[in-house]
């Protein structure tokens, strides 16, 4: 007699807690803390949408609802940050050595001519 396997290959993986500060996951091979604190993306999602999650393949997590993929080595190892990106036009260092100082209108160059003079 032969079996046949229906539906995906997904292993299996147990959300352990979920708690005002992230999500403790069993997977196969590891114990894992999500901290809502370094992934925010997770923070205001439902309890339900939490617990689905998937293990397709041994190195990566997948909330289908949340439309979410996330290694596990970034979780345990390089834990990735969301933060809001600040344009920065000098390194730090420059700004606490260099004072910023306007060019009087004589001193300003020319704009950047796209035709020729007429």
């Amino acid at each position: 007699m032969k079996f046949s396997t229906q539906g995906k290959d997904v292993s299996e993986i147990e959300v352990l807690n979920i708690s005002k500060h992230g999500i403790w996951l069993a997977t196969r091979d590891h114990e894992l803390f999500i901290s809502f604190e370094k992934f925010p993306w997770f923070q205001d999602a439902s309890v339900r949408k939490l617990m689905n999650v998937e293990q397709r393949t041994p190195t990566c997590l997948h909330w289908p609802d949340l439309a979410i993929d996330l290694a596990i080595e970034s979780v345990r190892c390089f834990p990735l940050l969301s933060q809001t990106s600040r344009p920065t036009t000098r390194s730090s260092r420059q700004a606490k050595t260099e004072p910023i100082t306007q060019l009087k209108s004589d001193q300003r160059s020319d704009p950047l001519r796209t035709s020729p003079k007429v």
